[in-house]
């Protein structure tokens, strides 16, 4: 019986056993997945039983408001709370929980089990929320596939314009007429670079923010093909968790990209951290010829006229999403220094919950 003396609505589907009134969950978000499993107690010690994602256990309407409503709360601190509910279209049955954050970015959550008559404006603002974020996703679809046929139109176009510049150089014998095809050449490669760039990061802010493992998302650049056996490396990230936008891949990417290329095969890069009182700083350091004094405010600006990209101009804008802030401090000479500053609430160390 309810606070109502009425009898309680029994479970139609074994999925609804989830939602039962005390049960909990631990649950995270793994790439583009929602996951989740059951904590046990086993006497004097707490386990979790399989883990299962979200679309493979529950209805797609309740999995979407489930995918929703942890995506949105990827911005709560370690020990807030929340309340959440869950209500199927068209009917008076839900479910409401309360969501905590964990220290390792993932959450626990226990659901209450009050009915959704109980609670009916806030489903009908849910049913809402849920058809705008439909209507969003499906605008930023259409804009990264329309922006998907424009960039191959493009690229198809230069790719012409750069046949033509070969025909006229291979033509013509006229020096100064050769130097304009080569400076016409140049111009048309850069182009070129730059729709490469917008195709990397097209869906730059498209998702939230959330907490990663550093050393994963490092190893994970290390291990690339494209630097197969040209890298000495050293990760000692100690278990670091960083807020960061899911871009962070890229700003990795980067800077051992720079590495690589001023720095030859080789090249060593360390990657580390330090804890301070208003925040965590990770470092990445590299045993190449480093950066003029003059240069290592310039190379973050879009308006560096001497590099071949927007690698870090890019890379200090997606840090900047959720307040981190990046600088070169190193020793010309001596080789690269970047520190990426953290926030107290942008980074943690932290083991995984159980």
């Amino acid at each position: 019986m309810n606070r109502e003396g009425t009898k309680p609505k029994e479970p139609v589907h074994s999925w609804e056993l989830l939602l039962e009134p005390g049960i909990s969950w631990i649950v995270w978000r793994q790439d583009s997945d929602i996951l989740f499993s059951l904590p046990e107690n086993n006497g004097n010690s707490v386990s979790v039983s399989e883990v299962k994602s979200i679309e493979s256990v529950f209805p797609p309407d309740i999995a979407f408001v489930v995918h929703e409503e942890i995506s949105n709360a990827q911005e709560m601190n370690p020990g807030q709370t929340r309340t959440i509910s869950l209500a199927l279209p068209g009917s008076d049955h839900g479910w409401s929980g309360i969501l905590c954050r964990l220290v390792d970015g993932r959450f626990f959550l226990i659901w209450s089990g009050q009915a959704a008559e109980e609670y009916e404006p806030e489903f009908c603002d849910i049913n809402e929320h849920i058809r705008s974020e439909r209507a969003v996703r499906k605008a930023n679809e259409k804009l990264n596939f329309f922006n998907g046929i424009v960039r191959h139109d493009i690229a198809n176009l230069i790719m012409g314009i750069t046949g033509y510049l070969d025909i006229v150089n291979e033509l013509n014998t006229d020096e100064e007429i050769r130097l304009l095809v080569k400076k016409s050449r140049n111009l048309s490669e850069r182009v070129r670079r730059v729709i490469e760039l917008t195709r990397s990061y097209q869906d730059f802010g498209t998702r939230p923010p959330s907490y990663i493992e550093a050393a994963q998302v490092v190893l994970r650049i290390l291990h690339r093909r494209e630097f197969s056996g040209i890298i000495e490396a050293e990760v000692e990230l100690q278990d670091l968790y960083v807020y960061v936008d899911r871009m962070f891949d890229e700003v990795i990417y980067e800077i051992v990209r720079n590495s690589i290329q001023y720095g030859g095969n080789g090249v060593r890069i360390r990657f580390s951290c330090a804890a301070g009182t208003e925040g965590i700083t990770l470092i990445i350091e590299d045993n190449g010829p480093g950066i003029h004094p003059d240069e290592k405010v310039r190379i973050f600006s879009r308006n560096y006229a001497d590099r071949k990209g927007y690698g870090l101009y890019l890379a200090a804008e997606i840090l900047d999403v959720t307040g981190v802030t990046i600088k070169e401090t190193g020793v010309f000479g001596e080789g690269v220094r970047f520190e990426m500053f953290f926030p107290t609430d942008t980074a943690h160390f932290g083991n995984n919950f159980v």
